[in-house]
């Protein structure tokens, strides 16, 4: 029996819907796990101190949501104590941002492990819930009679939560970014470049997985709008060369007031800078921390 020419166009459309949906199903099942994944770091229980070094004093840092938190400190000689914020997988150890030459200087420096080594393990959310983690470390250091002021030099996510925490927190009076985004949900997006339909759809189911599974607004996560607040608290940026673009070091700079400076380190990337330029590298970060801390003293 022939179909009707009605009854054609029903079963077409039916069958578009059903493909559509599976479409988006699909895609909202890989952005899941995508940002399952990103939040869900492995945990390293047992990282190594840094060689170079004098064995860290162990601390567990209790924040406001209730972590317990996994930190290492090496006690200021100078009067001076800097928080290092890291990535994804915390910051203890040999992991990013490099303190060792900060150490050396005479440095206090906290290392603050990441939400994913908590027991039981928190979610990582890219720099919205890890503002207490900071608020931790402050309030740790700030309790210590050896410190008398306090710097935030944070990496990549680290360096999004230095200026969100000092967006809160005016005790951190000198705070200095490597590589951070300048605002997650436009991170996440990205806006203004050119893609197709699909790559955008994708795009836009992440950043709605992501805000269903850490409860944050990933556009409300936004360094470039935090970092007006910080002045007259003077801020260094710093970008390699090959992702100054992607996390818009030149939107960033802009947001700041002064004292403000960005350096963009010719031929470096996410995560190298120190290692394209490492003389160089030192020197600018020890240069920024003993003026913008020493001389407060």
């Amino acid at each position: 029996m022939r179909l009707s020419r009605q009854r054609l166009l029903r079963l077409t459309a039916f069958a578009l819907l059903v493909g559509l949906l599976a479409y988006l199903g699909v895609n909202a099942s890989l952005a899941w796990a995508y940002v399952d994944a990103l939040t869900h770091p492995a945990c390293q229980t047992d990282p190594p101190p840094i060689s170079a070094l004098p064995p860290p004093q162990e601390h567990l840092l209790t924040t406001r949501d209730g972590l317990a938190l996994r930190a290492w400190y090496y006690p200021a000689q100078n009067g001076a104590a800097i928080l290092a914020l890291g990535g994804l997988n915390g910051s203890l150890g040999e992991r990013l941002p490099e303190i060792s030459f900060l150490v050396q200087a005479g440095y206090g420096v906290l290392q603050i492990d990441s939400r994913a080594c908590t027991a039981p393990p928190a979610p990582v959310t890219l720099g919205a819930d890890e503002i207490l983690d900071a608020a931790a470390g402050l309030d740790f250091l700030l309790h210590r009679p050896e410190v008398k002021n306090v710097g935030a030099y944070g990496f990549s996510m680290g360096g999004v939560t230095a200026i969100r925490a000092a967006a809160r927190y005016p005790q951190i009076t000198a705070i200095l970014n490597d590589g951070g985004y300048f605002n997650l949900g436009d991170d996440f997006t990205e806006p203004g470049s050119p893609k197709p339909i699909q790559r955008s759809l994708f795009l836009h189911l992440v950043a709605a997985c992501f805000w269903l599974q850490s409860g944050s607004n990933p556009w409300q996560i936004s360094p470039v709008d935090d970092l007006p607040a910080l002045s007259p608290r003077p801020v260094l940026l710093i970008f390699g060369e090959k992702e100054a673009r992607s996390g818009r070091a030149n939107l960033q700079y802009e947001a700041a007031q002064e004292p403000k400076q960005l350096w963009v380190v010719p031929g470096g990337g996410h995560g190298g800078n120190h290692q394209v330029a490492p003389q160089a590298y030192e020197q600018r970060v020890l240069d920024f921390f003993d003026q913008a801390l020493l001389e407060r003293k």
